[in-house]
């Protein structure tokens, strides 16, 4: 507030009084305009920005009660503060009616000058304090109309987002049925082609054959993985409390089952936590199976599963001795068909990272990897307490 630049309106019809007022209220950062009567006052105030007026109450024409009531009566002067200043005798009846008028204080001449500077520093006080008021409320004003800007764009964005939401099921139906029935076929015709002409197709045209159904099956793969992933933006997480080291367990036996592998697979103590049980599972099938995939190089593959409390949760991890990746890549590892190392290397359509952090985002969580090349990673996610 010390910054504000201040503006006094002087009226008096004697300009020794008007001089006398300026060598007696003089102060950097205030400013001063002058008139010696109440016509011209009128003026200078309907078209300055004015902080305070100090105005006589006897003038010849207009006197300053009939200022006064100009000014107040007036929308864009009506807030000035005035302060008469006279030099009649201090009559009850003549400060009623200054008070009347709108004045914020009398004052009598020959003025008092510490009283004056006191009572003039303390209204321009209030008046800038006023000022500052009125200029937060025009931001605030301005941020709620910016505010209900956003919400009537996000109500369009949601609007529009419905709207592609139902074509993407309607992709969705269409990959599911439409794409399903020739690969069926495909699959279908070379297995015949296989069984009854086996006798007479050489091993060149075996192997052809058999190209051709493991890209069939992949291609099923590949459709199956990303219906599940469009239809998880829409699946209702159901949240339980789960015993954490149950659920690991019985995936590593899955794993255990749907892979031939040599990693060892440690698992450290984990804690219970609040989440949806069948998502969870995936995303934890995922992660070892992923595990196991990329260390299944080394010669003594070790898989560690594990967890930390947070402030605000747990982290769960899962670490190999693996491939590993260079982080630079990090950013790319959720995208859907994002993968850091190629078909020949390891076999993957890179989905089912994107997969798990759809699912751990649904339920509050955010997941992060770390990784050396050639000395393995670990993968994170946390679930909120």
């Amino acid at each position: 507030m010390e910054n504000y630049k201040t503006t006094i309106l002087l009226v008096d019809d004697k300009p020794m009084n008007i001089f006398a007022l300026k060598e007696l209220l003089e102060k950097e950062g205030r400013t001063f305009l002058t008139s010696n009567n109440g016509a011209d006052a009128l003026k200078i105030a309907l078209n300055e920005d004015i902080d305070l007026i100090i105005l006589d109450v006897q003038m010849p024409g207009m006197d300053g009660f009939e200022v006064a009531q100009v000014l107040k009566s007036n929308k864009r002067t009506k807030d000035i503060p005035i302060i008469f200043a006279s030099a009649e005798k201090k009559e009850q009846q003549s400060i009623l009616k200054g008070f009347e008028e709108g004045a914020v204080d009398y004052l009598f001449k020959p003025l008092n000058p510490e009283i004056t500077k006191g009572k003039v520093a303390v209204f321009l006080k209030i008046q800038m304090q006023k000022k500052e008021l009125t200029e937060k409320n025009a931001s605030l004003e301005k941020a709620d109309e910016r505010i209900r800007e956003l919400n009537a764009d996000l109500q369009k964005n949601l609007q529009q987002l419905e709207v592609i939401n139902k074509e993407l099921e309607s992709f969705s139906y269409s990959v599911s049925h439409d794409l399903r029935a020739p690969l069926r076929a495909l699959s279908g015709y070379s297995k015949i082609l296989e069984e009854d002409y086996e006798a007479t197709l050489d091993e060149e045209a075996k192997r052809l054959l058999d190209n051709i159904q493991q890209s069939a099956f992949k291609m099923g793969h590949l459709i199956d993985n990303l219906l599940e992933f469009s239809r998880l933006g829409k699946k209702e997480v159901k949240k339980t409390e789960i015993d954490m080291e149950e659920l690991v367990q019985s995936v590593v036996r899955d794993v255990n089952s749907s892979f031939k592998h040599n990693a060892t697979i440690k698992i450290y103590d984990l804690l219970n936590a609040s989440g949806d049980y069948s998502l969870l599972t995936q995303v934890w099938f995922n992660l070892v199976s992923n595990a196991v995939k990329y260390s299944s190089k080394k010669n003594n593959p070790l898989v560690e599963i594990g967890c930390k409390r947070e402030a605000n949760g747990i982290t769960y991890y899962v670490k190999d001795n693996g491939a590993g990746f260079e982080m630079k890549y990090a950013d790319k590892l959720f995208g859907v068909f994002q993968r850091l190392h190629s078909n020949d290397e390891f076999e993957g359509i890179g989905i089912g990272l994107a997969i798990i952090q759809r699912v751990i985002n649904k339920q509050g969580g955010k997941v992060w990897a770390e990784a050396k090349k050639e000395e393995g990673a670990t993968f994170y996610f946390t679930l909120p307490v």
